[in-house]
């Protein structure tokens, strides 16, 4: 079963941009076959910028990680891996 670990905020100006971000922290990953999933903060249906929580994919993002995404909104990317444990 997979599980998300090192979640990242990343700001960029597109996805592939943001996913290269990620890729260049050199993050370990136990699982050699993990993937990055990758989401736009105003791309996400029924995210709500001025709520203390939101789901973003398998994540639940707490009130700390929406200030840092309320910085700037239209760059942020929600950023992590799924391993398999």
């Amino acid at each position: 079963m997979r599980h998300p670990v090192n979640t990242r905020i990343i700001f960029a100006v597109s996805e592939e941009e943001a996913r290269g971000k990620y890729k260049a922290l050199k993050i370990e990953s136990k699982d050699p076959g993990a993937i990055l999933e990758c989401f736009k903060a105003t791309g996400v249906e029924d995210f709500e910028m001025d709520a203390d929580f939101n789901f973003v994919g398998e994540i639940s993002v707490s009130p700390e990680v929406m200030e840092e995404i309320r910085k700037d909104p239209e760059r942020a990317y929600i950023l992590y891996l799924m391993e398999e444990h």
